[in-house]
């Protein structure tokens, strides 16, 4: 049995009994306690030590637990000793944390931007995450300013990149390629959220996903074949799509001088002189 496995094992057991229990964030508490003590090398080097005798790992464990956890968390902790599975606390712990969010109907997420979040973005980003997990949203967030710009969320295990970062990544790999214009993988339903700067590094302005020309058209010309007018000249937001080289870019050549031929009468006149 693998690791992750046996882990989801322990963690169901310990979660089952502290809802006979109806302590259910006693345990998680103290879960979390075992975990914080168990990822110490040194403490884990002696208890898994086969020399060392099992009375001996459990007077150790009584002493650094015994007074900090339940006396039935107290008990879980010796038989991991006893099993060995000591290095497995931390995985135990984050197992129980999930059984427990399911149990309460909520999902952590953490967003990461490049400023922190205003209080209208925030509320925008968790109802948009509510409605797409149908749980209530445990934000954590997190400023990079490595990322330019626009969002990197992360629920559970789906990681979805919005950053400016990442979006210049995608264009260059665009034009080595030729290929422009594809699908945000990863990214329905969350577009709206990844936002690009609008006064400078790090803002939030415009959408990053699709640009829309003066008329509201996406990627529509205007009237004189030129780019859309929407964010023409005003200094705003450009989207990653705008950025990409345009048909109507591509360098032209000048027009060579072409001499023009005689009329055919001419031609004539000509002829006849040079026979006289």
């Amino acid at each position: 049995m693998s690791n992750g496995a046996v882990a989801r094992r322990y963690a169901q057991a310990a979660f089952e009994i502290s809802l006979e229990q109806q302590a259910l964030d006693r345990w998680r508490n103290d879960i979390g306690v075992i975990a914080e003590y168990f990822v110490d090398h040194q403490l884990k080097f002696v208890l898994g030590e086969p020399n060392v005798r099992m009375e001996r790992k459990e007077g150790i464990v009584r002493d650094l637990l015994g007074a900090k956890v339940q006396p039935e968390a107290l008990s879980f902790a010796l038989v991991l000793t006893e099993r060995n599975l000591v290095g497995l606390a931390p995985r135990i712990r984050d197992e129980f944390e999930r059984l427990y969010n399911d149990y309460k109907g909520q999902t952590p997420a953490v967003v990461t931007t490049a400023v922190p979040l205003d209080d209208a973005t925030r509320a925008r980003i968790m109802a948009t995450l509510q409605a797409q997990t149908g749980k209530r949203i445990l934000l954590e967030e997190r400023v990079d300013h490595s990322i330019l710009g626009g969002a990197i969320i992360r629920v559970g295990d789906t990681l979805m990149d919005g950053s400016v970062r990442q979006r210049l990544a995608v264009l260059r790999q665009q034009i080595a390629q030729g290929a422009f214009g594809g699908p945000d993988e990863g990214l329905d339903g969350f577009s709206d959220l990844f936002v690009l700067p609008s006064g400078g590094p790090g803002g939030v302005g415009t959408p990053v996903t699709g640009d829309s020309g003066s008329n509201g058209s996406s990627g529509s010309s205007g009237a004189n074949g030129d780019r859309p007018a929407g964010n023409s000249g005003k200094g705003g937001p450009t989207s990653a799509t705008m950025m990409a080289p345009r048909a109507n870019d591509a360098p032209r050549s000048a027009p060579t001088a072409v001499k023009p031929k005689p009329a055919n009468g001419a031609n004539s006149a000509n002829k006849k002189k040079r026979k006289r």
